[in-house]
C-alpha cells in the first residue's frame, strides 16, 4: 500500500520486466509512482519536452542509447531533476564518471533496497533546491523593486522640489494680485497643473516604499478615485474598469501612500487575474454599527481561486504567478488594513471572480474641529524660525512664505551652517526648525536632534520631497517631530507651523 507523495518517473530501460522491477521497488517503499519508459534518445527528449518528471532513472547500456546520452538530455531541457544510475553491468570506474558528469547516484539491480532511500534523499535535496532558487529569484526582485524605487525617490524629491516652487511662487503671485487682473487666469492654470504634478509625483513614490507611515483623514473616494485616473490607461482597453463611489463617504484616518498602495496592489492582482479581459470594480459604502466602518471592495471576474490558494492568500511570499507575482500584494494589504484597526477579507470561487473587501474605521471629525481645519491658518507673532534647505529656490520661497505669515526667520543651505548658527545665538534660542529630510551629509532628523542639545523640546517641521529611508526603522517620526509634504501651499505650511508651535505634531 502506497502512503508517500504521488511522483512521475521517466525511466531509460529497454526491458518491460526491468522497468516494472524498479517501479515495483519504489512503491514497496511506499512512493505513488506513474512511471513511463523510454529506449531511445528521441523518446526521452519527447517525454522532457511533453510531460516532465519528478525523477529519471537509467540503465547504464541499452541498445544505440546509454545513460551518457540521456544525462545528456537532461542536462539540455534544462530542468534540475535527481538523475540515478541503476544498472547489473557497470563497474565503479564508469559509475564514477557518470557521477562526475552529473548522475546523482548509481545502485546495482543486485542490490535495489538500496534504491528506494536513494530516491527519496535525491527528491529531498532537489526540493531544496528549489526552494533556494524560489529564494534567491524572490531576493533578485525585491532588489530590483528596491532599485527601482531609489530611482522613482530620487527623481521625486527633485521634482517635488521644483513642484513647491512653481505652486509657492504662483500662490504668493495670486495672492498679490487683482480679481480682474488679465493674467490671473494663466497662473490659476499654472497652479491646477503643478496640483496635478504634485499627485502624479506621489504616486511616483507609492512604488518607492521608503516614505514614512504619515496617517491623516481622508476622504477614500477621493484616493479611490485617483487610483483609477493613474491605472485606467494601464489596465488595457479589455478590462472594464469601473467604481461605484458612495455618497457622503465618511473620513478614514490611515497613511494616504498605504492606502494608494494596497489599491494598487489590488487592482494589479485582479488585472492578473483577467488575461483574456473581464471587468474590474471598485466599490465603496459606509457600514453603520457600533463601531462605523467605510467599506472599500475590489472586485474582479478572474478566474477566482481554490480554497487551498485562498488558505495561503494572506501569507508572504504566496504567489501562483511566478513570473509577475512577488506574492506580497495580500500579506501587504493585510498588514495595512490590520495596523489602520479595520479588517479584511477575501471571498473567490473557481471561475467566479475575486472580491477583496476591506473595513476601515470610520474617523468622525467634531464640527469645531472640521471648521478650524477649513478656516484660514492663525498668523503667527514674530516668532524665530530657523530654515534649513539645501535647494535655493525652496529655501528662499519658505522664507518668503513665513515672513509673510508673520514670522521671523533666518534660512541657512546646510545642517552644519545651521548648527554653527545655533551655537553662536546660545541664549537666544530659535522657536522652531523648519527643515528639509534628505540634506548632504546629514538628515533633517539628525539636524533636529544636534540642535535639541542646544535647544531641549525644540519643536521641529521636517518638510518631505522623498526621505530616502532616513528614518528609524522606516516607521514613523520621532516624538516632537512633524512632517508636511512637498509640495505644499502658503497656507499648508502656516498651519503646519502654527501645530507645531503649539505642540501638535499631526501633520499632512
Amino acid at each position: 500500500m502506497t502512503t508517500g507523495p504521488r511522483i512521475r518517473v521517466l525511466i531509460c530501460e529497454d526491458s518491460d520486466d526491468d522497468a516494472l522491477l524498479i517501479a515495483t521497488q519504489l512503491r514497496r517503499g511506499g512512493l505513488e509512482v506513474e512511471y513511463e519508459r523510454a529506449e531511445r534518445a528521441e523518446q526521452v527528449a519527447e517525454a522532457l519536452r511533453q510531460r516532465t518528471p519528478d525523477l529519471m532513472i537509467s540503465d547504464y547500456h541499452m541498445p544505440g542509447f546509454g545513460a551518457e546520452h540521456a544525462l545528456e538530455l537532461l542536462r539540455q531541457s534544462g530542468y534540475d531533476l535527481p538523475f540515478i544510475l541503476v544498472s547489473g553491468r557497470i563497474g565503479e570506474e564508469q559509475a564514477a564518471t557518470l557521477v562526475r558528469a552529473g548522475a546523482h547516484d548509481f545502485v546495482l539491480k543486485d542490490r535495489m533496497t538500496r534504491l528506494v532511500p536513494v530516491v527519496g534523499r535525491e527528491l529531498q535535496q532537489a526540493h531544496e533546491r528549489r526552494e533556494h532558487r524560489a529564494l534567491q529569484q524572490q531576493l533578485r526582485q525585491a532588489e530590483r523593486l528596491d532599485s527601482l524605487g531609489r530611482l522613482a525617490g530620487g527623481i521625486a524629491h527633485d521634482f517635488n522640489n521644483l513642484l513647491t516652487v512653481i505652486l509657492g511662487q504662483t500662490d504668493l503671485a495670486l495672492a498679490d494680485m487683482a480679481d480682474d487682473d488679465p493674467h490671473r487666469e494663466g497662473l490659476t492654470v499654472i497652479r491646477a497643473l503643478a496640483e496635478r504634478g504634485a499627485k502624479l509625483t506621489r504616486h511616483l513614490l507609492v512604488f518607492s516604499r521608503q516614505e514614512p507611515l504619515d496617517p491623516e483623514t481622508l476622504d477614500a473616494n477621493e484616493v479611490v478615485a485617483d487610483t483609477e485616473r493613474v491605472l485606467r490607461g494601464a489596465i488595457g482597453e479589455d478590462v472594464e474598469f469601473t467604481s461605484r463611489l458612495a455618497d457622503g463617504l465618511w473620513p478614514v484616518h490611515i497613511d494616504r501612500s498605504e492606502l494608494e498602495r494596497l489599491l494598487l496592489n489590488l487592482v494589479s492582482n485582479s488585472r492578473r487575474a483577467m488575461p483574456h479581459g473581464g471587468r474590474l470594480t471598485i466599490q465603496t459604502a459606509n457600514v453603520p454599527g457600533d463601531a462605523a466602518m467605510v467599506r472599500i471592495c475590489v472586485a474582479d471576474t478572474g478566474g477566482g481561486m481554490s480554497e487551498e490558494v485562498k488558505g495561503h492568500a494572506f501569507e508572504p511570499f504566496y504567489t501562483t504567478d511566478k513570473a509577475a507575482g512577488t506574492g506580497l500584494g495580500l500579506s501587504t494589504a493585510y498588514g495595512v488594513v490590520t495596523a489602520a484597526g479595520g479588517d479584511i477579507a477575501l471571498y473567490s470561487r473557481p471561475g467566479g471572480g475575486t472580491t477583496v473587501r476591506i473595513d476601515l474605521p470610520a474617523h468622525r471629525v467634531p464640527a469645531g474641529d472640521r471648521e478650524a481645519a477649513e478656516s484660514g491658518p492663525e498668523p503667527g507673532h514674530g516668532e524665530h524660525l530657523l530654515v534649513v534647505e539645501d535647494d535655493d529656490a525652496v529655501r528662499d520661497l519658505v522664507g518668503v512664505m513665513v515672513r509673510r505669515g508673520g514670522y521671523e526667520a533666518v534660512c541657512m543651505p546646510t545642517p552644519v551652517a545651521a548648527l554653527e548658527l545655533i551655537r553662536q545665538r546660545d541664549g537666544r534660542p530659535f522657536d522652531a526648525l523648519v527643515t528639509d529630510m534628505v540634506m548632504a551629509g546629514m538628515s533633517g532628523i539628525e539636524l533636529a536632534r544636534a540642535a535639541r542639545t542646544h535647544i531641549p523640546d525644540l519643536p521641529v517641521l521636517i518638510m518631505s520631497g522623498y526621505t530616502a529611508g532616513t528614518l528609524p526603522d522606516g516607521v514613523a517620526l520621532p516624538e516632537g517631530m512633524a512632517l508636511i509634504r512637498k509640495p505644499f501651499t502658503k497656507d499648508a505650511l502656516m498651519h503646519a507651523v502654527a501645530q507645531v508651535l503649539g505642540g501638535a505634531p499631526d501633520i499632512a
